[in-house]
C-alpha cells in the first residue's frame, strides 16, 4: 500500500457563484428573469416616493420604453439575479442620456464595479452620451465609485398637501 496526495475538492456550494451581466431585451427574458428582480425593485421602490411600481416597470419594458439589465446566475434549478437596472432614455434638445430609474440588489457595490464598464459601453452604443440618476445620499457614495458625480439637488413639492 503506497500514500497518495488527493486534493481536497471544494464543496460546489463553497466555490463563489459566477453572475453574469444581460439586457433583458424580450418578453421570454424579462419573464423568465421577472419573479427574481421583484424583490429587488419593490426595496429599492420604498424609497421613490410613489413615482412608479412594479408593474409599471414590467408594462414599460414590455413596451420598450424601459430597459432591464440584470446580473444573473441560471446554474441552480430557478435563476438568481443579484442585481437589476432599470434605464430609461432621456432626450435633450443637445444629448441623448440615459436615466437610471431604479437599482437594486445584493453587493451594490462590488456588482457595480465588475459590470459599470458593460453598461456604459451599451448605452454608447445606444447613442448615450451621458448616464444619470437622482438617487440617496448612501446610493451617491456607491456610485461616486463608478464615476458620477454630483450635478444637482433634486427638490420635489407634493402639489396634493398645498
Amino acid at each position: 500500500m503506497t500514500l497518495q496526495v488527493v486534493e481536497k475538492q471544494k464543496p460546489e456550494s463553497l466555490e463563489p457563484k459566477r453572475y453574469e451581466a444581460i439586457l433583458l431585451s424580450t418578453q421570454q427574458l424579462i419573464d423568465k428573469y421577472w419573479a427574481q428582480c421583484v424583490p429587488h425593485l419593490e426595496k429599492c421602490l420604498e424609497g421613490m416616493h410613489g413615482e412608479c411600481t412594479v408593474e409599471d416597470i414590467y408594462t414599460s419594458a414590455l413596451q420598450g420604453q424601459m430597459y432591464l439589465l440584470v446580473a444573473k446566475n441560471d446554474d441552480g434549478e430557478l435563476p438568481e439575479v443579484k442585481l437589476v437596472l432599470v434605464m430609461q432614455l432621456v432626450y435633450y434638445p443637445r444629448y441623448t442620456t440615459m436615466n437610471v430609474v431604479a437599482m437594486g440588489g445584493t453587493d451594490l457595490r462590488h456588482l457595480i464595479k465588475k459590470f459599470w464598464p458593460d453598461v456604459c459601453g451599451w448605452a454608447r452604443i445606444c447613442g448615450v452620451k451621458q448616464i444619470e440618476c437622482s438617487v440617496a445620499p448612501a446610493m451617491e457614495r456607491i456610485l461616486s465609485g463608478a464615476g458620477f458625480e454630483r450635478k444637482y439637488v433634486q427638490l420635489k413639492q407634493d402639489l396634493m398637501e398645498v
